[in-house]
């Protein structure tokens, strides 16, 4: 333990670093902290209970999904674009009944910033005559491309239409929805219409999904840029932060101090109004893996250890157990 403690030890200036943000934040966690309604109290309760979780979007087993201790998961709800192969409803209620009788929370992938030309959703008309809403393409992911997420037509595939990816998910009936790339606004040189935009997109999205189902869960990944926002805080019920103590600057190696302290700032703060706090890490050292989970959950996180493709069942490999 001493080599993560050693670099990765809370400072003073971490600590400040909660108190010193703008002052949008503290406007944003006044509001944040009015009462919840029963039906999101309910879920935010559910979420704090979470010991095991973890994102699988590829080769997904969902009879070892049921069989798992996992009390959280997060999946694609397409299992399979080109045949077509979706999470069903009955599908999906199995998962969410544990062998013991006890209830697993099931979230939906939801990716809001980016968008896959090749996906299931993508309108076949626009595969060779993309609309000039969408921009170049993510050199780390074939298909994927930047996308003003402000537009309608993007909105209306998301999460305004009436046959949109979020109606999808909540059809099959998952319990909410991981959304990703909500940092894409850093595709369009971080500009505060865009951070805005973004943060407005997200509470857009809930208001929507909440007045179908008040417990419906919404987890935000990354984004610190907006976590300030008073109106994503609010829509938000956890938040999910990826390479918080490592990878930034390669595999299994630790983040600058100063890094760390940074995404601290903004992440502590979401713990002091009662919005749980997930990480996942991407680690194959045994012992660092050990040394990190032990220092996320002191820091108040609850770990996930994945592999990059996340194409594994959480906790049921090598390179993926705590």
């Amino acid at each position: 333990m001493t080599r993560l403690r050693n670099a990765l030890h809370l400072t003073r200036r971490a600590v400040l670093a909660g108190l010193l943000l703008p002052a949008g934040l503290a406007h944003g966690s006044a509001d944040a902290m009015r009462a919840l309604p029963a039906a999101r109290q309910k879920s935010r309760d559910a979420l704090m209970k979470v010991t095991h979780w973890g994102c699988q979007y590829q080769n997904v087993d969902l009879e070892a999904v049921a069989r798992s201790d996992l009390d959280l998961i997060v999946l694609d709800s397409s299992l399979n674009d080109d045949l077509g192969r979706f999470v069903t409803q009955r599908e999906c209620r199995s998962i969410q009944k544990r062998s013991d009788g006890s209830r697993r929370v099931v979230l939906g992938y939801l990716c809001v910033g980016e968008v896959g030309i090749n996906r299931w959703y993508w309108p076949s008309a626009w595969r060779k005559n993309v609309p000039d809403w969408v921009g170049p393409e993510n050199p780390n992911w074939a298909g994927a491309r930047s996308v003003q997420y402000w537009n309608a037509g993007w909105q209306d595939l998301v999460f305004a239409g009436s046959d949109s990816m979020l109606d999808r998910i909540m059809d099959v009936g998952f319990d909410g929805v991981f959304l990703d790339r909500v940092d894409g606004y850093g595709d369009w040189g971080m500009k505060p219409e865009a951070l805005d935009a973004m943060a407005e997109l997200v509470a857009s999205l809930g208001e929507k999904a909440r007045k179908r189902d008040p417990s419906f869960i919404l987890m935000a990944q990354n984004a610190e840029h907006i976590l300030h926002h008073a109106n994503l805080v609010e829509a938000i019920d956890a938040h999910s932060k990826e390479s918080l103590l490592t990878g930034l600057s390669g595999p299994d190696t630790l983040n600058r101090q100063e890094d760390v302290d940074w995404s601290l700032g903004y992440l502590q703060p979401l713990q002091g109004l009662g919005i749980p706090t997930f990480a996942t890490e991407y680690i194959t050292e045994p012992e660092l893996r050990t040394e990190t989970a032990q220092r996320l959950t002191e820091l108040g996180f609850k770990p996930f250890f994945g592999t990059l493709g996340l194409d594994r069942l959480p906790g049921q490999d090598s390179t993926s157990r705590t």
